[in-house]
């Protein structure tokens, strides 16, 4: 009769872990229900932990925003611009575009994005593959009016129409799947590396006015990318954190101000300027010292 019962109890455990292992494997099979937990719980500072305002002790004279893009030395680019529904795109506008696979891109994303999916790709085993890069205004019309949810953008209104965005998929896992994937799961950890950010965070749809969309990837450039990442802030918030007209300083001794197209004065002695404009009337100066 004893043995009877310790076999019962160790019946009982081993049905115990059975449950306990497959609850914990199916949990695991669905990373679009803990992924996002994981990342809120991760304690992210606030901007000015990371950025320090600073005066440079020297400045240049004036410059014009044709005399600063002129310099071999400055990149222009269009990485901060905010797309949004208060921010459409500048009436006009014409993207700067590459193709790559068929996928059409803003040049500056090219190198980044496949350097992204091949180290994706050796760690995981699984590579990701583009679904939707630039749109004409046609097209996100079209969008629009297929929209069931009603959460597509207006069209002028959408990163894609900039070129500036990509939405990403691994085999058989789209959408909120993507996170169901160790590809999915490791573009959202470490896609900042490579200048990109997860534009529609968890948790931010009253400030982005857009869900939750793991697989958007945003192109903003390295250093961006990676102060947003360490602060958790979304797009809208990383540029209105800049006080227009104040230099800041980075913990890598990288120089960033927000300024004015006829307040163009530079501090001496950078080896590299990356220049955008934020789509808000302000230009972001993104200074190196090499």
């Amino acid at each position: 009769m004893i043995r009877l019962k310790k076999g019962y109890r160790i019946l009982c455990w081993l049905l115990a872990a059975c449950l306990l292992v497959g609850t914990l494997g199916l949990v695991y099979l669905h990373g679009e229900w803990w992924y996002p937990l994981l990342e809120r719980l991760e304690r992210k500072p606030p901007i000015g932990d990371l950025l320090e305002p600073t005066v440079p002790a020297a400045f240049t004279t004036h410059w014009s925003l044709e005399e600063l893009k002129a310099q071999e030395n400055v990149t222009s680019t269009r990485n901060l611009m905010l797309v949004n529904g208060e921010h459409p795109l500048p009436e006009g506008y014409v993207p700067e575009l590459i193709e790559y696979n068929k996928a059409k891109m803003h040049p500056l994303m090219k190198e980044d994005y496949i350097q992204l999916r091949d180290d994706v790709q050796r760690e995981t085993g699984v590579r990701i593959y583009v679904v939707s890069d630039y749109r004409t205004s046609q097209e996100q019309e079209e969008i629009l009016q297929s929209s069931q949810s009603g959460i597509a953008a207006q069209v002028g209104c959408s990163e894609h129409e900039a070129g500036l965005a990509l939405d990403v998929y691994a085999p058989h896992f789209d959408g909120m799947r993507f996170l169901n994937s160790v590809a999915g799961r490791m573009v959202n950890r470490v896609c900042h590396e490579y200048g990109f950010v997860i534009r529609y965070q968890k948790d931010k749809e009253s400030v982005t006015g857009i869900s939750y969309e793991p697989w958007h990837l945003r192109y903003v450039g390295k250093t961006h990318a990676a102060l947003m990442e360490q602060s958790g802030l979304a797009l809208e918030e990383y540029v209105t954190a800049y006080t227009p007209g104040v230099w800041y300083r980075t913990a890598e001794g990288v120089l960033i101000a927000r300024l004015e197209e006829k307040g163009l004065v530079l501090p001496r002695g950078w080896s590299r300027c990356e220049l955008s404009p934020d789509n808000t009337g302000y230009y972001f100066v993104t200074l190196y010292f090499d």
